[in-house]
């Protein structure tokens, strides 16, 4: 099951400050600017959303007991009657 949640990146701001105001070399790269420019930009991890579809692990169906060896063959009681 998807889960909708917030960009750990952005931290939802929707826009990349992770490196003190100035936006990581990755956000940069992605917006089309150089990784030496000052420049704050949306995050390219969200897409400048600030949340991210994620999918959630479900737990695992509880399997069918198997039947035992004692089950699934007749007592000798039973061919008895």
């Amino acid at each position: 099951m998807r889960k909708l949640v917030q960009c750990e990146h952005c931290e939802g701001t929707k826009q990349c400050r992770s490196q003190g105001g100035k936006s990581c070399d990755q956000c940069l790269l992605a917006s089309g600017r150089r990784p030496k420019d000052w420049a704050t930009v949306r995050c390219s991890f969200c897409g400048g959303k600030g949340r991210l579809w994620v999918e959630e692990e479900e737990p695992p169906a509880p399997e069918a007991a198997e039947p035992t060896p004692e089950a699934a063959e007749p007592s000798p009681a039973a061919e008895e009657i």
